[in-house]
């Protein structure tokens, strides 16, 4: 390795406000302090790691300290500059509170608040991972934080705020940071890209957007590894065998081998399979559970580039898929196989053997719920039915054979029937055809004949 090589992510550390990504509230505060000159003596930055707290801390004191500011930014030029940005200034102190947390640290910084800058107009103290600070330290903190000498200006730097004493809090402007989302990071590492003359795909970049999991220094410690590994072909082919994911279709032909009940032989097979190969099967789960929340959120609109973890190609071929899988179906598989993946981490399997084991049996137990009826798959089966008894009844209705009625003649002189009249009109009677109603009633029998089927559900017959 080149003795003068610099990682990407110390290379391309911002060095002006105006080059911090994503991070709007601190740098537009910070910018109206200097435009109001509005110095604050105790600021508190709160966030994720890798989002830019210490950058900003950085450029804080720089511009603080600049011999030549231009407006809000530091020159960037100066001997103050040049010096915290290698940083060997006196006039700006990062303590990394993790191993300077006792009260012995906290009284050696008291004093030393006491001395003017050396170069500058004031003493910076950047207090990275704060929260470590024992519960002594942070109260012999308190009245220099309070009411610090006017040439001290204080950073606080934490990653987990609920572990600041409410009394420091108070003391202190904060400001929150947020991760980053993929789309940004994605846009900001292919400028990048283009400047390091990078052979890459918006696959490519994607993956090692999404590994960064919102942060900035992150994405670029592994985007510097993937550059390694790739040979500068950030690729989504070579990217996908880095980071050991499967692809799409493999979890495609998973779920379809879950919901088709004649292809449930291949969901054993194929955990032998990736058993065999190696493959890491908890991540393998893991990445099916991301894949069936996807589904979830196509099916509901949803499948923003902020909020699915999945590429836009591979968006649009599920889409096509199984754009009307029923959504029961879908969440319960989704909640099961998630608690598998929960049970898994918890029960903390000694091999990847008893991994599998476990996997195939929880399966089963997943091909057992799948096969159970869904309320949804009832009501539609009961409105089927329902629908074929009504057309039945009007097939029924329309075939039926009136008796025509007679025209009425005059009047005859009553006079008593005779006896072949009375046996003509008893003939007649008994070639009646049969009345709809009994019709109505052997059709049921013979279609529906063992089925239970409650007659209060069909009351419009």
């Amino acid at each position: 390795m080149n003795e003068s090589h610099q990682v990407l992510f110390r290379k391309y550390r911002p060095q002006f406000f105006k080059d911090v990504i994503y991070q709007d509230l601190a740098v537009n505060s910070l910018s109206n302090a200097f435009k109001t000159k509005k110095i604050g003596h105790a600021y508190i930055f709160i966030g994720p790691r890798g989002v830019g707290k210490t950058t900003i801390a950085r450029i804080l004191a720089k511009r603080l300290n600049c011999e030549r500011p231009d407006g809000v930014e530091p020159c960037n030029q100066c001997t103050s500059c040049i010096e915290i940005t290698k940083g060997n200034s006196n006039d700006v102190l990062e303590i990394d509170a993790a191993s300077n947390s006792g009260v012995d640290n906290v009284r050696e910084l008291r004093e030393n608040v006491k001395f003017n800058a050396m170069g500058g107009k004031y003493r910076v103290y950047i207090l990275d991972e704060v929260h470590m600070l024992s519960g002594a330290a942070f109260n012999a903190l308190l009245k220099t934080l309070e009411e610090p000498p006017q040439h001290v200006v204080f950073i606080l730097a934490t990653t987990e705020y609920h572990k600041i004493p409410e009394t420091i809090l108070s003391r202190c402007q904060d400001f929150t940071f947020r991760k980053v989302p993929v789309s940004v990071l994605q846009q900001y590492i292919e400028t990048i890209a283009k400047k390091e003359n990078l052979n890459y795909d918006t696959e490519g970049l994607f993956w090692i957007a999404k590994k960064g999991d919102g942060s900035v220094r992150d994405t670029l410690s592994f985007m510097e590894q993937a550059v390694v590994f790739t040979d500068g072909n950030l690729t989504g082919a070579k990217l996908r065998k880095m980071i050991g994911y499967h692809g799409i279709d493999t979890f495609i032909d998973f779920l379809n081998d879950i919901l088709d009940s004649t292809k449930s032989a291949q969901i054993f097979e194929k955990l032998e399979h990736y058993f065999q190969e190696g493959v890491d099967l908890i991540k393998f789960i893991w990445d099916f559970v991301e894949f069936l929340n996807s589904l979830l959120l196509i099916q509901d609109n949803l499948a923003e580039r902020e909020s699915i973890n999945i590429p836009q190609d591979d968006i649009q071929k599920i889409k096509t898929q199984f754009r009307t899988l029923d959504k029961e179906l879908l969440i319960m598989l989704s909640e099961n196989i998630f608690l598998i993946h929960e049970k898994l981490n918890q029960m903390k399997l000694r091999s990847s053997y008893e991994v599998k084991v476990y996997l195939e049996i929880q399966f089963r137990k997943v091909i057992l719920e799948r096969e159970k009826p869904s309320v949804s798959g009832l009501l539609s089966k009961i409105s089927e039915l329902t629908k074929l008894i009504q057309s039945d009844i009007n097939n029924i209705q329309d075939n039926t054979v009136s008796i025509p009625t007679k025209t009425a003649a005059p009047t005859p002189i009553s006079t008593p029937p005779s006896t072949f009249e009375k046996s003509n009109s008893q003939a007649m009677k008994s070639n009646t055809p049969i009345a709809p109603a009994q019709d109505m009633e052997m059709l049921i029998k013979e279609k529906f004949s063992g089925m239970e089927v409650d007659p209060n559900q069909f009351k419009n017959i």
